[in-house]
């Protein structure tokens, strides 16, 4: 096997020194004359020569590497914030490494462990779980950006997302004004914030009058499918059904439609993401539609352009509109 080539390959091929090699690729060009600049870069060319990025980190203290964590990387509403952070990191000149934590608070600890170890310009949590050890990290390190959940209670950290309060309460207002009865929220696990957040909104957008029919699940279609089941087996009353994101409400319509309910006349149906599936494959879904793509250049900038730390954690909140369809 061919290793790989070194400065030293470079330096002998360019008839510089090494350490003239190592000023070109930190970024001292300045100090070397366009000659010797012509050199090492047509040197580097003919051999393939790269820098290691490690090396890099290791002078400079951090690396051209940003670390996105992400709780469920075959969610689409999830990839698609990924993509967008991507593309906008990548006009900074930076690179996007992607990581599923897989909503197990282990496996983040052991990702974040990774990503001090690659010495991360940032590291992005995309739907972070509270531990002790990402307390520990927040309160010594200042390049942790909250995506979609806000940071824990304590925590000082930017936060990038819209108002899921809002959102939610404008859901429950919605449905109060069309009058619709039998309340259901599916909200996702109540101990992340964005969940419990969506889930109060809706309470009080309804008012207090109005009972609510409430079930607690994994925000994935399988989970929407399963408590479809149970709720549509029970008795046949038309629900009006808010969900904490989209694929929750596409299992619970798998689950109407193999009882041949229609909508809205036997199901009132509402999600929330308004992830771009919908387009293509539900585009009878009535949703919150959470602008995905903006995200991107939001975080990029706390990442290139971060703010004074004595002015504290920078939030960006986004915002968001109903998308209503034929669904509800």
């Amino acid at each position: 096997m061919t290793k790989p080539p070194t400065v030293r390959d470079v330096a002998r091929l360019s008839g510089v020194s090494t350490a003239t090699v190592s000023r070109y690729f930190s970024g001292k060009a300045g100090a070397i004359a366009p000659d010797t600049l012509e050199s090492v870069r047509n040197a580097a060319e003919a051999l393939g020569y790269t820098p290691s990025e490690i090396g890099r980190s290791l002078r400079l203290s951090r690396s051209r590497v940003v670390v996105m964590l992400v709780p469920d990387a075959t969610n689409h509403f999830t990839a698609d914030v990924a993509a967008s952070v991507e593309k906008a990191l990548k006009e900074y000149g930076l690179s996007m490494v992607l990581a599923n934590a897989a909503e197990d608070p282990k496996q983040q600890d052991r990702l974040l462990t990774d990503a001090l170890g690659l010495r991360a310009r940032a590291i992005i949590l995309q739907g972070a779980i509270d531990t002790p050890q990402l307390r520990e990290m927040a309160g010594r390190q200042n390049n942790l950006i909250f995506v979609n959940r806000r940071p824990a209670e304590g925590v000082l950290a930017p936060y990038v997302g819209i108002d899921n309060y809002a959102a939610g309460h404008d859901v429950g207002r919605y449905f109060r004004d069309r009058e619709y009865e039998n309340c259901v929220a599916i909200s996702g696990p109540r101990e992340f914030s964005g969940s419990s957040e969506r889930l109060q909104g809706f309470l009080d957008g309804l008012g207090r009058k109005t009972t609510v029919r409430h079930f607690e699940t994994a925000f994935t279609m399988e989970g929407g499918y399963e408590v479809g089941r149970e709720l549509l087996s029970q008795e046949r009353t038309r629900f009006s059904v808010f969900c904490g994101n989209d694929m929750i409400a596409y299992g619970v319509h798998r689950a109407a439609v193999e009882r041949q309910m229609r909508f809205p006349d036997d199901l009132v149906l509402f999600g929330f993401d308004d992830n771009r599936l919908n387009e293509w494959l539900a585009p009878w879904l009535s949703t919150v539609r959470v602008p995905a793509f903006d995200f991107g250049p939001a975080i990029a900038s706390l990442v290139c352009e971060p703010g004074d730390p004595a002015e504290g954690a920078a939030n960006i909140i986004l915002p968001f509109e109903l998308k209503l369809r034929d669904s509800a």
